[in-house]
């Protein structure tokens, strides 16, 4: 599935570790520093004249990827999320759990979401994915 992709892809290159400091679909109250990645919507599937008219070919996802750091440490969070845009912008004709992304784009430059109720301020970008269909 798209997150357990990104989020091992984001693991496995030194950024987070899964279930601990990076999570998928959502983003828990602790640890205070930790990242999150988000589905959000994508584009239209790319489609082909292969066996059926309109066959998909590739998906166009898309994903957030949201960093949190410790109460007023805006220098923390955008750290991580700019090792995250290092990771992941540009990233293309790669393998991750048996599924082949083809290219992965970010769609703007990180921004700041605001503050938490806590001050932990989060920083998100966005990104377009061309991956192979999923079987799952």
């Amino acid at each position: 599935m798209l997150l357990d992709e990104i989020a091992d892809y984001l693991s496995t290159g030194g950024i987070g570790t899964v279930g601990t400091t990076l999570f998928k679909g959502y983003m828990p109250e602790l640890p205070d520093t930790v990242m999150a990645v988000y589905e959000s919507g994508g584009r239209a599937p790319y489609r082909a004249m292969r066996g059926a008219a309109g066959q998909a070919v590739a998906e166009r996802p898309r994903v957030q990827v949201v960093a949190r750091a410790a109460t007023y440490d805006y220098a923390s969070a955008r750290t991580a999320i700019n090792d995250v845009v290092r990771r992941l912008d540009g990233a293309g004709d790669f393998t991750q759990n048996g599924v082949r992304y083809l290219w992965v784009a970010a769609t703007q430059s990180p921004f700041v979401m605001g503050r938490d109720d806590q001050g932990r301020v989060k920083i998100a970008v966005n990104f377009d994915v061309v991956k192979e269909l999923s079987t799952a």
